[in-house]
């Protein structure tokens, strides 16, 4: 039964392997990077005014300041009133004109989808450390990599809750997730994230999750994890496979897979179904809604393989600079109309800071 199990699994990865790299494209992720140690910060809000297109990614763009540096990331603000933020594009090039004027040389890297980048629009320093209400919210101007001092808000979504499950991202080098329940995830690398539940620990249910990426372009995620779990009245643990994948659906949405595959499970798993990966197999696609202010609406259906039961979710994710707060009507069986984790609905609250 394991190897007919483990036989599904290795044909559904590579049906995702296919779906991933047959959808990537050649857009560059934004990565934020900070002026080295030795150039100031700027004091005030330095900006540009785009003059001219030299190419098809090339931007020749006039200043009066004089605090920009080669290779510094840089916004461009649309000019059309409460757009906000339509781009980001690169510095390669400084020339002082000598009459108090510079002008620079920008390389596009990404930029909206629903909005042209026009003569006239501004190019600017970017504080993304807190709330930012010119930086609304889109698929596009999610912050894939930056400093610690990055907002949680312009970050892609880590985990989408206890009940809902992880998504395929980890966390930054250095970066730590902690929830309400005492579950600690460290980014140990950029590519690996490491977690276990304390509290669980001290109890003697030792557990232990690693998650890793596999594969990423502008548009897919893929990673791979295992998840271990001992069970304190069982004599047996849980082991279980994940596979996660996510995609960029549109300008505002995400989607989110997940399966999870119960290598080793123990006698009463089917009781757990509202936790995923503790010893249960499942199958679980929905998707993640960014609205403008960056929080987030994540809703989608979930098959439970042990109770052969279609689940699903919908919930609000509240952001701030490291807090998250969220708020979710989740489903084990969705034909079942009573309050009941095992089998029907309940609601769940779940908190967490990221730093």
């Amino acid at each position: 039964m394991l190897w007919r199990s483990l036989a599904v699994f290795t044909a559904l990865i590579v049906s995702f392997s296919a779906h991933a790299f047959s959808s990537m494209d050649e857009e560059v992720p934004i990565i934020l990077r900070e002026p080295a140690s030795d150039l100031p910060r700027p004091q005030v809000e330095a900006r540009g005014r785009i003059d001219s297109f030299v190419d098809n990614k090339t931007l020749r763009v006039l200043s009066t300041a004089s605090d920009w540096y080669i290779g510094e990331i840089v916004a461009i603000e649309s000019q059309t009133p409460a757009v906000g933020i339509v781009g980001f594009v690169e510095v390669t090039g400084i020339e002082n004109k000598q009459d108090g004027t510079y002008e620079l040389t920008c390389e596009l890297l990404r930029q909206s989808r629903m909005n042209f980048i026009q003569i006239g629009d501004q190019i600017m320093h970017l504080d993304l450390s807190s709330e930012n209400q010119k930086y609304k919210g889109t698929t596009d101007l999610i912050i894939k990599k930056g400093t610690k001092e990055t907002s949680s808000k312009y970050k892609p979504l880590f985990t989408q809750g206890i009940a809902v499950g992880e998504t395929a991202e980890t966390l930054w080098e250095g970066e730590y997730l902690v929830t309400w329940f005492g579950q600690v995830n460290y980014g140990w690398k950029e590519w690996l994230t490491v977690s276990t539940i304390i509290p669980a620990d001290l109890l003697g249910a030792y557990n232990a999750t690693g998650k890793m990426r596999v594969y990423q372009s502008a548009s897919n995620n893929f990673a791979a994890g295992l998840n271990f779990a001992r069970i304190p009245s069982e004599t047996r643990s849980t082991l279980n496979l994940n596979i996660y994948w996510d995609s960029i659906s549109s300008e505002s949405v995400i989607s989110h897979t997940l399966l999870s595959v119960a290598l080793f499970s123990f006698e009463d798993a089917q009781n757990a179904t509202a936790i995923k990966s503790l010893g249960t197999s499942s199958f679980q696609t929905g998707y993640e809604f960014i609205l403008d202010d960056w929080n987030r609406v994540l809703m989608g259906p979930s098959y439970n393989f042990e109770s052969k039961a279609v689940g699903g979710y919908l919930s609000y994710v509240k952001i701030w600079d490291q807090f998250h707060l969220s708020l979710s009507l989740n489903s084990t069986n969705i034909t079942s109309v009573k309050f009941a984790p095992e089998d029907g609905y309940y609601l769940l609250f779940d908190a967490y800071w990221r730093f």
